[in-house]
Protein backbone atom coordinates (compact mmCIF):
# COMPACT_ATOMS: atom_id res chain seq x y z
CA UNK A 1 0.00 0.00 0.00
CA UNK A 2 1.54 3.45 -1.54
CA UNK A 3 0.59 6.15 0.91
CA UNK A 4 2.84 9.62 0.98
CA UNK A 5 0.75 12.21 2.47
CA UNK A 6 -0.21 12.23 5.82
CA UNK A 7 -2.16 15.93 6.34
CA UNK A 8 -6.25 14.87 6.41
CA UNK A 9 -7.50 11.94 5.40
CA UNK A 10 -4.98 10.26 4.04
CA UNK A 11 -3.91 7.69 7.60
CA UNK A 12 -7.13 7.75 8.46
CA UNK A 13 -7.91 5.27 5.06
CA UNK A 14 -4.38 3.40 5.76
CA UNK A 15 -6.03 3.33 9.07
CA UNK A 16 -8.91 1.51 7.79
CA UNK A 17 -7.14 -0.65 5.87
CA UNK A 18 -4.38 -1.88 8.58
CA UNK A 19 -7.24 -3.06 10.71
CA UNK A 20 -8.80 -5.42 8.23
CA UNK A 21 -5.28 -6.39 6.42
CA UNK A 22 -2.77 -6.73 9.50
CA UNK A 23 0.21 -8.47 8.94
CA UNK A 24 -0.37 -9.11 5.29
CA UNK A 25 0.10 -5.64 4.24
CA UNK A 26 3.39 -3.17 4.12
CA UNK A 27 2.84 0.43 3.66
CA UNK A 28 5.42 1.89 1.77
CA UNK A 29 6.19 5.73 2.76
CA UNK A 30 8.81 8.20 3.52
CA UNK A 31 10.55 9.41 6.60
CA UNK A 32 8.40 12.52 6.89
CA UNK A 33 5.47 10.72 6.94
CA UNK A 34 6.39 8.44 9.28
CA UNK A 35 7.48 11.05 12.12
CA UNK A 36 3.98 13.10 11.40
CA UNK A 37 2.27 13.40 14.39
CA UNK A 38 -0.41 11.91 12.91
CA UNK A 39 1.49 9.01 11.80
CA UNK A 40 2.16 8.23 15.44
CA UNK A 41 -1.46 8.63 16.61
CA UNK A 42 -3.11 6.96 13.39
CA UNK A 43 -0.82 3.96 13.27
CA UNK A 44 1.48 3.96 16.13
CA UNK A 45 -0.24 1.50 17.62
CA UNK A 46 -1.11 -0.87 14.67
CA UNK A 47 2.54 -2.71 14.50
CA UNK A 48 1.84 -2.13 10.90
CA UNK A 49 5.25 -3.15 8.87
CA UNK A 50 6.88 0.33 7.04
CA UNK A 51 8.94 0.42 4.17
CA UNK A 52 10.48 3.84 4.17
CA UNK A 53 11.02 4.96 0.66
CA UNK A 54 14.10 7.28 -0.29
CA UNK A 55 12.70 10.31 -0.19
CA UNK A 56 14.85 11.59 -2.65
CA UNK A 57 13.53 9.56 -5.23
CA UNK A 58 9.82 10.06 -4.27
CA UNK A 59 7.08 12.42 -4.63
CA UNK A 60 3.47 12.75 -5.14
CA UNK A 61 4.47 12.40 -8.64
CA UNK A 62 7.16 9.41 -8.48
CA UNK A 63 6.70 7.39 -6.28
CA UNK A 64 4.33 4.42 -8.37
CA UNK A 65 7.73 3.11 -10.54
CA UNK A 66 9.19 2.56 -6.58
CA UNK A 67 5.83 0.98 -5.27
CA UNK A 68 5.93 -1.49 -7.97
CA UNK A 69 9.27 -2.25 -8.13
CA UNK A 70 8.96 -2.88 -4.49
CA UNK A 71 5.77 -4.74 -4.69
CA UNK A 72 8.00 -7.02 -7.61
CA UNK A 73 10.57 -7.41 -4.80
CA UNK A 74 8.28 -8.57 -2.35
CA UNK A 75 6.48 -10.64 -4.67
CA UNK A 76 3.03 -8.97 -3.49
CA UNK A 77 0.00 -9.92 -5.07
CA UNK A 78 -1.33 -6.90 -5.12
CA UNK A 79 -0.52 -3.26 -4.88
CA UNK A 80 -3.50 -0.74 -3.66
CA UNK A 81 -2.96 3.42 -4.10
CA UNK A 82 -5.97 4.59 -1.99
CA UNK A 83 -4.90 8.36 -3.01
CA UNK A 84 -4.87 7.57 -6.59
CA UNK A 85 -5.11 10.76 -8.79
CA UNK A 86 -1.55 11.54 -8.50
CA UNK A 87 -0.29 8.80 -9.79
CA UNK A 88 -2.43 7.87 -12.95
CA UNK A 89 0.06 9.28 -14.88
CA UNK A 90 3.11 7.04 -13.71
CA UNK A 91 0.61 4.42 -13.57
CA UNK A 92 -0.16 4.66 -17.74
CA UNK A 93 3.61 4.63 -18.37
CA UNK A 94 4.09 1.52 -16.72
CA UNK A 95 1.42 -0.34 -18.11
CA UNK A 96 3.36 -2.24 -20.51
CA UNK A 97 5.64 -4.03 -17.78
CA UNK A 98 2.32 -4.07 -15.75
CA UNK A 99 0.34 -6.11 -18.53
CA UNK A 100 3.41 -8.80 -18.85
CA UNK A 101 4.07 -9.12 -14.92
CA UNK A 102 3.94 -7.45 -11.75
CA UNK A 103 0.81 -6.98 -8.96
CA UNK A 104 -2.33 -6.69 -9.68
CA UNK A 105 -3.27 -2.65 -8.85
CA UNK A 106 -6.16 -1.23 -7.12
CA UNK A 107 -6.31 2.53 -7.61
CA UNK A 108 -8.82 4.83 -5.42
CA UNK A 109 -9.71 8.49 -7.16
CA UNK A 110 -10.65 10.64 -4.94
CA UNK A 111 -11.45 13.78 -6.36
CA UNK A 112 -13.45 12.87 -9.04
CA UNK A 113 -14.31 17.14 -10.39
CA UNK A 114 -16.65 16.81 -13.98
CA UNK A 115 -16.85 19.45 -16.54
CA UNK A 116 -20.78 20.15 -15.42
CA UNK A 117 -19.58 21.06 -11.82
CA UNK A 118 -19.90 23.98 -9.66
CA UNK A 119 -15.91 24.09 -9.74
CA UNK A 120 -13.99 26.18 -11.97
CA UNK A 121 -12.51 24.77 -15.23
CA UNK A 122 -9.04 23.35 -15.37
CA UNK A 123 -7.41 20.95 -17.88
CA UNK A 124 -7.27 18.21 -15.33
CA UNK A 125 -11.00 18.17 -15.47
CA UNK A 126 -10.79 16.94 -18.64
CA UNK A 127 -7.66 15.03 -18.50
CA UNK A 128 -8.78 12.67 -15.56
CA UNK A 129 -11.81 10.91 -17.08
CA UNK A 130 -10.02 10.30 -20.24
CA UNK A 131 -6.75 9.11 -18.05
CA UNK A 132 -8.96 6.87 -15.82
CA UNK A 133 -11.10 5.28 -19.26
CA UNK A 134 -7.52 4.20 -20.22
CA UNK A 135 -5.91 2.75 -17.07
CA UNK A 136 -10.00 1.06 -16.53
CA UNK A 137 -9.28 -1.21 -19.85
CA UNK A 138 -6.09 -2.77 -18.41
CA UNK A 139 -7.41 -6.34 -16.83
CA UNK A 140 -4.85 -6.15 -13.66
CA UNK A 141 -5.72 -2.47 -12.88
CA UNK A 142 -9.01 -1.70 -11.11
CA UNK A 143 -10.27 2.05 -10.76
CA UNK A 144 -12.50 2.59 -8.35
CA UNK A 145 -13.82 6.50 -7.39
CA UNK A 146 -14.44 8.28 -4.05
CA UNK A 147 -18.06 8.52 -3.00
CA UNK A 148 -19.75 9.94 0.10
CA UNK A 149 -20.39 7.83 3.27
CA UNK A 150 -24.04 7.64 2.41
CA UNK A 151 -23.63 6.40 -1.29
CA UNK A 152 -25.88 9.23 -2.35
CA UNK A 153 -24.05 9.59 -5.61
CA UNK A 154 -23.39 6.00 -7.51
CA UNK A 155 -21.59 7.55 -10.90
CA UNK A 156 -19.74 10.41 -11.79
CA UNK A 157 -20.05 11.89 -15.18
CA UNK A 158 -17.47 10.58 -17.57
CA UNK A 159 -15.77 8.26 -15.06
CA UNK A 160 -15.52 4.63 -15.96
CA UNK A 161 -14.88 3.26 -11.94
CA UNK A 162 -16.76 1.90 -9.31
CA UNK A 163 -17.86 3.47 -6.32
CA UNK A 164 -16.51 3.23 -3.24
CA UNK A 165 -18.46 4.89 0.62
CA UNK A 166 -15.94 7.31 2.09
CA UNK A 167 -15.12 5.32 5.30
CA UNK A 168 -16.18 6.69 8.53
CA UNK A 169 -15.68 4.39 11.93
CA UNK A 170 -19.20 4.22 13.94
CA UNK A 171 -17.79 3.34 16.74
CA UNK A 172 -17.42 6.65 18.37
CA UNK A 173 -14.20 7.54 20.94
CA UNK A 174 -15.46 9.09 24.59
CA UNK A 175 -15.84 12.56 24.03
CA UNK A 176 -13.24 14.95 26.18
CA UNK A 177 -13.95 18.26 27.97
CA UNK A 178 -11.25 20.81 26.70
CA UNK A 179 -11.16 23.79 28.42
CA UNK A 180 -11.13 25.85 25.46
CA UNK A 181 -14.65 24.52 23.78
CA UNK A 182 -17.29 26.83 24.90
CA UNK A 183 -20.69 25.24 26.40
CA UNK A 184 -23.66 24.84 24.02
CA UNK A 185 -25.89 27.90 25.43
CA UNK A 186 -29.55 28.15 25.27
CA UNK A 187 -29.53 31.98 23.69
CA UNK A 188 -27.12 31.37 21.02
CA UNK A 189 -25.81 29.18 18.45
CA UNK A 190 -22.39 27.33 18.25
CA UNK A 191 -20.94 26.80 14.69
CA UNK A 192 -18.00 24.45 13.79
CA UNK A 193 -15.04 24.38 11.47
CA UNK A 194 -12.70 21.61 12.13
CA UNK A 195 -9.72 19.41 10.77
CA UNK A 196 -7.02 20.42 8.58
CA UNK A 197 -8.06 24.50 8.20
CA UNK A 198 -7.36 25.20 4.51
CA UNK A 199 -8.64 28.36 2.66
CA UNK A 200 -10.96 26.17 0.54
CA UNK A 201 -13.30 25.72 3.80
CA UNK A 202 -14.07 29.66 3.48
CA UNK A 203 -13.61 30.46 7.11
CA UNK A 204 -13.78 34.23 6.31
CA UNK A 205 -16.85 33.37 4.88
CA UNK A 206 -18.43 31.88 7.87
CA UNK A 207 -16.79 34.65 10.15
CA UNK A 208 -18.94 37.23 8.72
CA UNK A 209 -21.60 35.86 8.56
CA UNK A 210 -22.10 34.44 12.31
CA UNK A 211 -21.60 38.40 12.68
CA UNK A 212 -24.93 38.81 11.24
CA UNK A 213 -26.38 36.01 13.96
CA UNK A 214 -27.03 37.65 17.14
CA UNK A 215 -24.86 35.84 20.27
CA UNK A 216 -23.54 33.35 17.42
CA UNK A 217 -19.83 31.56 17.95
CA UNK A 218 -17.65 30.03 15.82
CA UNK A 219 -15.29 27.26 16.73
CA UNK A 220 -12.37 26.96 14.67
CA UNK A 221 -10.65 23.46 15.45
CA UNK A 222 -7.24 22.05 14.07
CA UNK A 223 -4.57 22.04 11.63
CA UNK A 224 -4.88 25.61 10.18
CA UNK A 225 -2.91 26.71 7.13
CA UNK A 226 -1.11 29.90 6.99
CA UNK A 227 -3.26 31.56 5.12
CA UNK A 228 -5.86 31.43 7.14
CA UNK A 229 -4.10 32.10 10.31
CA UNK A 230 -2.91 35.09 9.44
CA UNK A 231 -6.37 35.99 8.18
CA UNK A 232 -7.84 35.07 11.67
CA UNK A 233 -5.01 37.25 13.89
CA UNK A 234 -5.42 40.50 11.14
CA UNK A 235 -9.06 40.61 10.08
CA UNK A 236 -10.17 43.41 12.21
CA UNK A 237 -13.83 41.51 11.94
CA UNK A 238 -12.30 38.49 13.41
CA UNK A 239 -10.37 40.00 16.24
CA UNK A 240 -13.76 41.65 17.12
CA UNK A 241 -15.38 38.76 17.42
CA UNK A 242 -12.53 37.17 18.79
CA UNK A 243 -12.05 39.83 21.74
CA UNK A 244 -16.07 39.45 22.63
CA UNK A 245 -15.79 35.23 23.01
CA UNK A 246 -17.69 34.90 19.73
CA UNK A 247 -14.79 33.44 18.16
CA UNK A 248 -12.53 30.32 19.58
CA UNK A 249 -9.69 29.36 17.39
CA UNK A 250 -8.19 25.94 18.31
CA UNK A 251 -4.74 25.81 15.90
CA UNK A 252 -3.25 22.21 15.85
CA UNK A 253 -3.74 18.77 15.41
CA UNK A 254 -6.97 17.39 17.42
CA UNK A 255 -6.93 13.98 19.26
CA UNK A 256 -10.36 11.54 19.10
CA UNK A 257 -11.39 12.74 22.04
CA UNK A 258 -11.16 16.66 21.54
CA UNK A 259 -12.70 16.17 17.97
CA UNK A 260 -15.49 14.00 19.05
CA UNK A 261 -16.11 16.33 21.84
CA UNK A 262 -16.18 18.96 19.14
CA UNK A 263 -18.34 17.30 17.10
CA UNK A 264 -20.77 16.76 19.97
CA UNK A 265 -20.15 19.93 21.38
CA UNK A 266 -21.33 22.67 18.51
CA UNK A 267 -24.98 23.02 17.34
CA UNK A 268 -23.68 22.93 13.67
CA UNK A 269 -21.63 22.42 11.25
CA UNK A 270 -19.98 24.20 8.46
CA UNK A 271 -18.73 22.50 5.73
CA UNK A 272 -18.48 25.23 3.20
CA UNK A 273 -16.36 23.49 0.78
CA UNK A 274 -15.83 25.34 -2.52
CA UNK A 275 -14.62 22.18 -4.03
CA UNK A 276 -17.69 19.33 -5.61
CA UNK A 277 -16.59 16.27 -3.21
CA UNK A 278 -17.73 14.07 -0.52
CA UNK A 279 -16.67 14.81 2.90
CA UNK A 280 -16.66 12.38 5.67
CA UNK A 281 -16.85 14.60 8.21
CA UNK A 282 -20.69 14.98 7.13
CA UNK A 283 -21.38 11.68 7.99
CA UNK A 284 -19.46 11.81 11.59
CA UNK A 285 -21.73 14.79 12.18
CA UNK A 286 -24.16 12.36 11.73
CA UNK A 287 -23.20 10.12 13.44
CA UNK A 288 -23.90 12.35 16.84
CA UNK A 289 -26.73 14.13 15.40
CA UNK A 290 -25.40 17.31 14.46
CA UNK A 291 -26.54 18.92 11.39
CA UNK A 292 -24.52 20.51 8.60
CA UNK A 293 -24.32 23.59 6.38
CA UNK A 294 -22.93 22.58 3.01
CA UNK A 295 -23.16 25.06 -0.46
CA UNK A 296 -25.87 24.75 -2.49
CA UNK A 297 -26.25 23.31 -5.90
CA UNK A 298 -22.82 20.39 -5.72
CA UNK A 299 -21.65 17.19 -4.00
CA UNK A 300 -23.24 17.59 -0.76
CA UNK A 301 -26.27 19.31 -1.71
CA UNK A 302 -27.21 16.35 -3.32
CA UNK A 303 -26.09 14.13 0.18
CA UNK A 304 -27.83 16.25 2.58
CA UNK A 305 -30.93 16.75 0.31
CA UNK A 306 -31.25 12.95 0.24
CA UNK A 307 -30.86 12.25 3.84
CA UNK A 308 -32.38 15.38 5.68
CA UNK A 309 -29.46 15.44 7.46
CA UNK A 310 -28.38 19.25 6.74
CA UNK A 311 -29.10 22.09 4.89
CA UNK A 312 -27.52 23.98 1.47
CA UNK A 313 -27.00 27.76 1.70
CA UNK A 314 -26.14 30.14 -1.14
CA UNK A 315 -22.39 30.58 -0.43
CA UNK A 316 -22.98 34.23 0.53
CA UNK A 317 -22.93 36.28 3.73
CA UNK A 318 -26.73 36.53 4.15
CA UNK A 319 -27.10 32.97 2.77
CA UNK A 320 -25.13 30.89 5.30
CA UNK A 321 -26.53 33.57 8.11
CA UNK A 322 -30.23 32.43 7.20
CA UNK A 323 -29.19 28.85 7.20
CA UNK A 324 -27.98 29.05 10.78
CA UNK A 325 -30.98 30.82 11.70
CA UNK A 326 -33.44 27.69 9.97
CA UNK A 327 -31.09 24.81 11.53
CA UNK A 328 -31.30 26.78 15.08
CA UNK A 329 -34.97 26.97 14.10
CA UNK A 330 -36.21 23.64 13.40
CA UNK A 331 -32.77 21.43 14.87
CA UNK A 332 -34.63 18.73 15.87
CA UNK A 333 -35.97 17.72 12.53
CA UNK A 334 -32.43 17.62 11.18
CA UNK A 335 -31.54 15.63 14.84
CA UNK A 336 -34.07 13.19 13.55
CA UNK A 337 -33.09 12.55 10.37
CA UNK A 338 -29.22 12.36 11.20
CA UNK A 339 -30.85 9.05 13.39
CA UNK A 340 -32.57 7.87 10.09
CA UNK A 341 -29.08 8.22 7.80
CA UNK A 342 -26.87 6.84 10.26
CA UNK A 343 -26.79 3.17 9.42
CA UNK A 344 -25.99 3.89 5.91
CA UNK A 345 -22.45 4.68 7.36
CA UNK A 346 -19.37 2.99 8.03
CA UNK A 347 -15.97 1.18 6.50
CA UNK A 348 -16.44 -2.42 5.43
CA UNK A 349 -17.22 -0.67 1.46
CA UNK A 350 -14.06 0.76 1.61
CA UNK A 351 -12.35 -2.45 3.25
CA UNK A 352 -13.62 -4.70 1.07
CA UNK A 353 -13.47 -2.51 -2.14
CA UNK A 354 -9.50 -2.35 -1.92
CA UNK A 355 -8.68 -5.33 -0.68
CA UNK A 356 -11.01 -7.79 -2.22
Amino acid sequence: MLEVEFLGHHLHYVRHLVQVAGADVVVLTTRRVVESDEFRVLLGDLGVEVEVLDEAQVDRRGAVPVAVEVAARRSADLLVLPDGDFHLVPLLRLLPALVRRGPRVRVLVMRTTTVDGPERLRPATLAKPVLVAALSLVRRVEMLFLTDAFGVVRHRRGYRARPVRDPVRTERPDPGTPDWLPARGTDGVTIGVLGVISARKNVPLLVAAAARVPAAVVVVAGRLEPDVRRHLAHDPLARDLAAAGRLVVRDGMLDDAEFEACLRGVDVLAVLYDNDAPSGIVAEACLVGTPCLVPHGGWLARVVGDTGTGLAVHMTEEGVAAGVRELVRDRERFVRACGAAAPRIGTADFTRALLG
